[in-house]
């Protein structure tokens, strides 16, 4: 049993925590990619980029270990259930494509050479990949979890994350989606079930301290 870390300034200590960024990508940050195609409200998740990458480089600063989660789909990777969603709900384009522009990490996105970047295929990134070996080889204790969707690959990797024993903060102002509702629901779910929920700016004064 590990031990109890009841604040803030004990989970986000620097020593044992990684900052996750969750799909920073084209397909689901940049004007032309697939949510902007499909007409999603893009006004959140270009708000977020900014903050995401101050955030980012104040954590560098600070020598804090971040890994870039990338999804990237390849037509072996799609299941039956997978398959039928798309069809289920009218989609006939996939974001992600592997070897695609839409899979390439978003404008000021781009993983330093000493950070870990771990792809996967489902929306959870601890699914059919190594990122809890690795994680638990570097000691990590504390997961942060940013980036997009929040309702959907953020949630997800927080809830997985959460069930194999990481604590989770999750900043309300490092998580976006195409729709505010979507976004303020999971928030509550998340900090009542799953994760911290507090803001960068907080994460940011307890570095300082």
């Amino acid at each position: 049993m590990g031990a109890l870390l009841t604040d803030l300034a004990q989970k986000v200590a620097i020593a044992h925590t990684a900052v996750v960024v969750i799909d920073m990508q084209n397909d689901f940050c940049s004007e032309g990619g697939f949510l902007a195609q499909r007409g999603t409200d893009m006004t959140a998740i270009r708000s977020l980029i900014p903050r995401l990458q101050q955030f980012l480089d104040r954590a560098r600063q600070k020598n804090v270990t971040i890994v870039f989660i990338q999804m990237v789909i390849g037509e072996e990777d799609i299941s039956s259930p997978m398959r039928e969603r798309l069809i289920r709900i009218g989609v006939k384009n996939r974001s992600c494509v592997k070897g695609s522009w839409g899979a390439e990490f978003a404008s000021g996105f781009q993983p330093k050479a000493n950070e870990m970047v771990i792809k996967k295929t489902r929306y959870s990134a601890f699914i059919k990949n190594d990122l809890d070996r690795r994680l638990r080889d570097m000691g990590m204790v504390t997961l942060i979890i940013t980036g997009v969707a929040t309702n959907i690959c953020v949630e997800s990797t927080a809830r997985d994350g959460f069930m194999l024993d990481y604590y989770i903060v999750v900043p309300n102002d490092l998580v976006a989606c195409g729709n505010e509702r979507l976004h303020e629901d999971s928030l509550f779910n998340l900090d009542r079930y799953f994760a911290t929920v507090t803001s960068s700016a907080e994460i940011l004064r307890v570095w300082e301290c």
